[in-house]
């Protein structure tokens, strides 16, 4: 299938026979947009019910806010997965760049640097969602529909896991160019934003315990 084609429109059922095709793409970095795409729904659909109850009446415009950005949010995770797909495609295409020549070798590194800083970068941006979709979950856990906890964790824990795959990615696409002032930036940046991720993740493990858990003697 391509998904490049497709793009927004895809359905879900369509990006997973992609994925579970026999080809190269698209494959992990696309696949943890999607998943971060499905976490962004959960908080849409908390936050949602949230703002349909009275009982929640004192949190009705947060609720709506949540909902409208994880909207967002969604679209944008889905953008990303084709984005993903296309920058492989760009890596693909400089492997098969001439290198009989020393010229030649030396703009086919260019293209291969290039590619994967754009690969780099695709996934920095996706790791920045991820942390706002994983701050989402843990304001739906805390304040929304008390009966769709479940629904804001695994929004949560979707969240974190696409996040660690997203961090991973940009940290192999970078490999031995931490030297460099941009490469460096860049690196930082994505450990900033994996400690929010990791931080959502943790205030919604103690939400969790704090009202489903009795602690153990």
């Amino acid at each position: 299938m391509d998904v490049l084609g497709l793009g927004g429109r895809s359905s879900l059922n369509e990006w997973l026979e992609a994925i579970g095709a026999a080809g190269p793409t698209p494959a992990g970095g696309s696949t943890a947009a999607i998943a971060g795409a499905l976490s962004a729904a959960l908080v849409k659909m908390v936050a949602g019910m949230t703002a349909q109850r009275e009982k929640y009446a004192a949190v009705h415009a947060e609720a709506g806010k949540v909902r409208e950005r994880a909207e967002a949010l969604q679209q944008a995770l889905v953008a990303l997965a084709v984005r993903d797909v296309a920058a492989f495609t760009g890596f693909a295409r400089a492997l098969e760049l001439p290198r009989g020549t020393p010229e030649e070798r030396e703009a086919r590194e260019r293209a291969k640097s290039a590619a994967l800083l754009e690969g780099a970068d695709v996934q920095l941006e996706l790791l920045s969602s991820l942390a706002e979709v994983a701050e989402l979950s843990g304001t739906t856990l805390d304040s929304g529909l008390a009966s769709a906890a479940g629904d804001a964790a695994t929004a949560s824990f979707l969240a974190a896991g696409a996040a660690r795959s997203a961090y991973w990615a940009v940290r192999s696409n970078l490999e031995g160019r931490g030297g460099e002032p941009e490469i460096g930036a860049r690196l930082e940046r994505a450990v900033g934003l994996l400690k929010r991720v990791e931080a959502a993740e943790r205030r919604v493990g103690e939400i969790l315990r704090e009202r489903l858990f009795t602690p153990p003697r």
